[in-house]
């Protein structure tokens, strides 16, 4: 099944990725109900969010999304040697993971800022042991505040910046002070937008104060129930094997895990918001366990149980699409 083809490079395991994605957008398209909604008042999203009606855009919007978060994230599987080069469990997990929390019902801000993040993620990753780095870093840092004004519950992330690049490179001030000036410039430029529009100034500083005031635990559907405990079981499955194996047969695969580890740590934060649900929790921890769920799954010897374990995870994406259809 899916275990044999996804070990073997893109060329067995394009019909598979191709095969879930066409899949899980047409059911999104039949899709009757939105098993959860936002709640968390974000301007910028619920403006967004408001002028679209059609099914159609919303749900093609999304995975136009989760489509090029894919090739973000292939690009840092495959091309910067994070993964073997025929494991492709990373990117179908990923897939599969936020193809399935994703709906018919609103544009999912947590996707889009996936991407945004994503896309810092492998600027960062692209300057291990290179000497010039200052553009990738500005850049990193200013889509990841960019990141901020689409979901503020990215904001928490802004501090792994400083730990990534600690991770991953020597000191340098003028690596740092180039980080903070990406930081500061899309500040810069908003503000300066809404100075002269005389509207929503302070919009990011307002809606972190609004986010920590308004901390509560998160709203989870039954329908992700399952799934969420399923990745938990998993995911603590492959970091102990991790551990006992180690993370990696070189030095930038052992830092890559250890930096997903720092990402999931402060993504928790993120479930605490007033509008966290069981898909933001799917959407924002899809990075950190695909890498270790997907390695684990590549390293395993016996094929039938990671067919096994694919079919349990499967059956409880089917639950929720089910949930959408109307027919449970």
């Amino acid at each position: 099944m899916f275990a044999t083809l996804l070990n073997k490079g893109l060329g067995s395991s394009l019909a598979v990725l191709i095969g879930v994605f066409l899949t899980c957008y047409i059911a999104n398209l039949f899709s009757t109900f939105g098993l959860e909604n936002n709640q968390f008042p974000d301007l910028f999203y619920n403006y967004f969010t408001s002028k679209l009606h059609s099914k159609w855009l919303v749900v093609s919007l999304n995975y136009l999304c989760i489509a090029l978060s894919i090739l973000v994230i292939n690009n840092i599987a495959i091309n910067q040697e994070i993964v073997e080069k025929q494991n492709y469990f990373p990117v179908f997990l990923y897939l599969l993971l936020t193809a399935t929390a994703s709906n018919s019902v609103n544009v999912s801000a947590q996707l889009l800022t996936n991407l945004f993040i994503l896309f810092s993620f492998y600027k960062l990753l692209s300057t291990y042991r290179n000497e010039t780095a200052l553009k990738p870093i500005f850049d990193a840092a200013f889509w990841l505040c960019i990141s901020g004004f689409i979901s503020i519950s990215s904001a928490f992330t802004f501090p792994l910046f400083y730990i990534i690049l600690i991770i991953i490179r020597p000191f340098s001030w003028r690596e740092w002070f180039l980080a903070l000036l990406g930081f500061v410039v899309p500040l810069i430029i908003y503000e300066s937008l809404a100075y002269l529009s005389d509207f929503n100034q302070w919009y990011l500083f307002k809606s972190a104060g609004f986010y920590l005031n308004s901390l509560r635990p998160p709203s989870i559907s039954e329908f992700y129930l399952p799934l969420i405990i399923v990745l938990i079981c998993l995911f603590l499955v492959s970091l102990v094997n991790s551990l006992n194996i180690g993370f990696g047969n070189t030095l930038k695969k052992q830092k890559t895990k250890i930096i997903l580890l720092w990402f999931l740590l402060f993504s928790m934060f993120s479930f605490f918001s007033s509008g966290s649900n069981g898909s933001v929790i799917v959407i924002t921890c899809a990075l950190p366990f695909s890498f270790f769920i997907g390695d684990y799954f590549y390293f395993l010897k016996q094929k039938k149980v990671s067919n096994t374990i694919l079919v349990v995870l499967l059956m409880c994406c089917l639950l929720i699409f089910l949930g959408k259809l109307g027919v449970i």
